[in-house]
């Protein structure tokens, strides 16, 4: 029988060819061929990104004297942030292969900084002794905002690392010689390396720490008895050379000093150590020293801690070299205080000591 007008044959249309393919420029074509193309590349990148972030994390464990390795520990909270944006990207672009190494790195990140934001404070017991360390920039910090921030906080013992003689009279000015009754330490004129030590409490001196073989570093470090109503508190200041470029085997050497100083201090003797660390937790050196020790700051909780660098730096303040580290007390609380004119913020704890 003949076909109608106007209808196509069985088979002969081109709309009865099911597994035709787009002409080349079609748009399917184009999207297709865009996806593929494009995806090994997106994965390349973000695994690049990924070994740069995990190769800067991994510097924490490596403990060493080279400068770029010793200034690169000290970007542990850029890793961390960097991988979570990471994660994110991986998981808005679909990469899904890719987002789980990511995921595997960035929780290693988080068990790492975890214990900076768990809280072991009490802070409902009663203070028996505060004490603050400022490092006030060869002595050019505001007197008034320091001694605000001491009659604030009802500081017992100030530390003042780089200490000078003009920086004592301003603030004497502004009522320390009132405050502070007693007062040990050197403060030299135009260097980094004077230390003064100032308390409403009896002081006692064991060491002026004045003698750069035994401290391992040009700065001074005394260590006293501080002696309050509760009790008697060892009191060393801490302020190793700052690891720059050509000084990083002095400055791990000093750490080293401070580490064999409190390891030869093995009972319940309260002590504290307090001052310009110049390393932070990204540091194994600083790790050693702290160990068997309460960081104030980390153990009242507050996580990423930023001391450095303030005044006469164009970068904002990004990692902790300020401590106060302490054993056979208890950390009531703490906190920070940026002061102008001074490039590291002032750092403070108060803490119960033991019940006699």
């Amino acid at each position: 029988m003949q076909e109608a007008a106007g209808t196509p044959a069985a088979g002969g249309g081109p709309d009865d060819e099911p597994d035709a393919e787009p002409a080349a420029g079609h748009p399917a074509t184009r999207r297709s061929a865009s996806r593929h193309g494009r995806g090994p590349w997106i994965d390349v990148l973000i695994v690049v990104v990924l070994v740069v972030l995990a190769s800067v994390g991994a510097l924490r464990w490596l403990d060493t004297t080279a400068y770029l390795v010793v200034v690169l520990q000290t970007a542990g909270p850029f890793v961390l942030i960097g991988l979570g944006l990471l994660l994110v990207a991986t998981l808005v672009l679909r990469r899904w292969v890719v987002a789980i190494p990511v995921a595997v790195a960035l929780a290693v990140a988080v068990a790492v900084a975890a214990p900076a934001f768990r809280a072991s404070s009490s802070p409902k017991a009663d203070v028996d002794l505060t004490v603050m360390s400022a490092n006030v920039w060869i002595g050019s910090a505001n007197a008034g905002q320091l001694m605000e921030a001491v009659r604030y906080h009802s500081v017992d013992v100030l530390v003042l690392v780089e200490a000078t003689p003009a920086l004592l009279q301003r603030l004497d000015a502004e009522g320390a010689g009132d405050y502070f009754t007693k007062r040990e330490g050197v403060a030299r004129s135009g260097t980094s390396s004077g230390t003064m030590v100032l308390s409403r409490y009896p002081l006692s001196v064991r060491s002026a720490g004045t003698d750069p073989a035994v401290e391992r570093t040009q700065s001074i470090q005394p260590e006293v008895d501080v002696t309050t109503p509760k009790g008697k508190v060892r009191l060393k200041v801490a302020h190793p050379t700052a690891p720059l470029r050509g000084d990083t085997v002095e400055w791990r050497g000093g750490l080293r000093a401070l580490q064999s100083w409190k390891e030869r201090f093995d009972g319940d003797e309260p002590l504290v150590m307090a001052g310009d660390f110049n390393a932070s937790y990204g540091h194994p050196g600083m790790r050693d020293l702290a160990g068997g020790l309460d960081d104030a700051q980390r153990t009242d909780g507050q996580g990423w801690v930023r001391t450095w660098p303030f005044a006469g730096n164009r970068l904002p303040a990004f990692v902790q070299l300020d401590h106060l580290l302490s054993r056979g007390l208890t950390v009531v609380s703490a906190g920070q205080v940026a002061v102008n004119r001074a490039d590291h913020a002032a750092v403070w704890a108060s803490y119960a000591l033991p019940k006699s």
